[in-house]
């Protein structure tokens, strides 16, 4: 079999793509990385029934203000109308929520988690909170505010950047 022919960095991505592992540790990779590992983390403690991560913010505002839109949702948990349509559709399958016709306007449906949907998403809310406990053991509560305070941060100025509606500081919020 033939060795592999080593591939130039322009060959992997865009001109001057750096190929040292220390490229790796961008913000935006460190932050992705996190989420993907919190996300898995989250997936397991679940179970093969559970609310998965994907549906978790959904449940999550669900279980704050049962009867949303498909939109309001949308816009609360920050994807688009056609993932949003297929989140539903999942979890309207797995018995997690129901569709009712609005009683302010015949022409929408709002969505309700059922009893189901409940009990995993207080489940998975249960988990989170020890997913996080697990990815801040070790800093002190002090490096946690900042970390938090941080994020939220960097949340508003790249929703700022996109054109959001302006997004509520870490300062705002204190």
């Amino acid at each position: 079999m033939a060795a592999k022919a080593k591939r130039k960095p322009e060959a992997q991505g865009a001109p001057g793509f750096d190929t040292d592992p220390l490229h790796r540790m961008t913000l935006g990779y460190l932050v992705n990385l996190i989420a993907r590992l919190m996300a898995q983390s989250l997936k397991a403690r679940n179970g093969a029934d559970g609310i998965l991560p994907g549906q978790y913010p959904v449940a999550v505002e669900l279980l704050l203000q049962d009867g949303m839109s498909q939109r309001d949702l949308c816009e609360a948990v920050r994807i688009e109308q056609a993932t949003m349509a297929n989140t539903l559709k999942r979890m309207e399958r797995d018995g997690l929520i129901t569709r009712r016709q609005s009683t302010e306007d015949g022409r929408l449906s709002t969505v309700h988690l059922t009893e189901l949907g409940i009990c995993r998403a207080q489940a998975a809310v249960r988990n989170a909170a020890e997913v996080n406990r697990i990815a801040l053991d070790g800093l002190s509560p002090a490096d946690q505010a900042a970390l938090r305070n941080t994020l939220i941060d960097l949340a508003a100025r790249l929703e700022a950047d996109l054109g959001e509606p302006a997004a509520e500081t870490a300062e705002e919020i204190k």
